[in-house]
């Protein structure tokens, strides 16, 4: 068994705080629907560098720039993705240790349990009554493994 302990009430707790300070920095009244999403141009690391070159011309040229483009959005606007780039790949390493973490604490937990059933099953059907109050209450709630069926 891994290694695995609780976190403790502060610990929970100044995560928890940590988590609502960063949810109330972020722009909540963004909220996107499905067609607005397609319909968007998507800044991809390709684009990226284009979007980097770009504005550096535009900063080198000014007179380049036609009146309808802010070279100061622009500029502003990339350092904010790149922030938000970083950060979003911070957020998604702590989601990829939290998902694996849960995995095998749900596999070691399910592994204990199934022990537990199983024996329960065995001692029911050698006849021992404690035991099939035991099987009946878990019965309908196994469905343990790759293929089973609820």
């Amino acid at each position: 068994m891994n290694s695995f302990r609780s976190f403790v009430g502060s610990e929970l707790m100044a995560i928890e705080q940590h988590l609502s300070a960063l949810k109330s920095i972020i722009p909540n009244s963004i909220k996107l629907q499905p067609a607005e999403r397609r319909s968007m141009f998507k800044l991809n690391t390709k684009r990226e560098e284009f979007v980097q070159k770009a504005v550096q011309l535009m900063r080198k040229s000014p007179k380049s720039v036609p009146d309808y483009v802010d070279v100061s959005a622009c500029n502003n606007r990339l350092h904010l993705y790149e922030q938000y780039a970083n950060l979003l790949s911070q957020v998604e390493e702590i989601q990829i240790k939290l998902d694996d973490a849960k995995l095998i604490i749900g596999n070691e937990i399910l592994q204990q349990t199934r022990a537990y059933f199983q024996h329960a099953k065995t001692a029911a059907a050698a006849g021992a009554p404690e035991y099939e109050a035991i099987y009946a209450a878990l019965n309908p709630h196994y469905a343990v493994g790759r293929n089973s069926k609820k």
